[in-house]
């Protein structure tokens, strides 16, 4: 992790599981799961960039529809720069998997479907070779 300074222009918070966020991540987020917003358990960074006007706070889980829960209660508690990143982590691994890190990184699904393909063509062209 680079680490936070004044220039940081956004936070970046993975509110899944700490054992999700071992697995696989974006890189440079923080662990912060979700269940803490409810208990009030707030990091020093989010006071540094609640509400400030050149920040951003931007928080994911691992689709949309699970982290709309947790940027809603955020934005109850008073942080009115907080958005939900689109599609959550799975669509971003699709997108950006160069920019995902962990020990476990799932394989985006046009990576399969690519590798898929290549197998099918490699036994279509062994089965030619053996007809000639």
């Amino acid at each position: 992790m680079l680490g936070i300074t004044d220039q940081t222009s956004f936070l970046l918070l993975d509110l899944r599981d700490p054992e999700e966020y071992d697995f696989w991540r974006i890189k440079e987020s923080i662990s912060y799961p979700a269940a803490n917003i409810a208990r009030d358990k707030m990091i020093p960074e989010l006071y540094r960039f609640k509400n400030k006007p050149d920040k951003l706070i931007v928080v994911y889980m691992s689709d949309e529809r699970k982290g709309c829960a947790a940027a809603n209660l955020l934005s109850e508690k008073g942080y009115d720069n907080v958005f939900l990143l689109s599609g959550g982590i799975e669509q971003f691994n699709e997108e950006f998997h160069h920019l995902v890190e962990g020990r476990d990184v799932p394989k985006p699904r046009s990576h399969l479907l690519e590798e898929e393909q290549k197998r099918k063509s490699e036994v279509t062209n062994g089965i030619k070779m053996r007809q000639q």
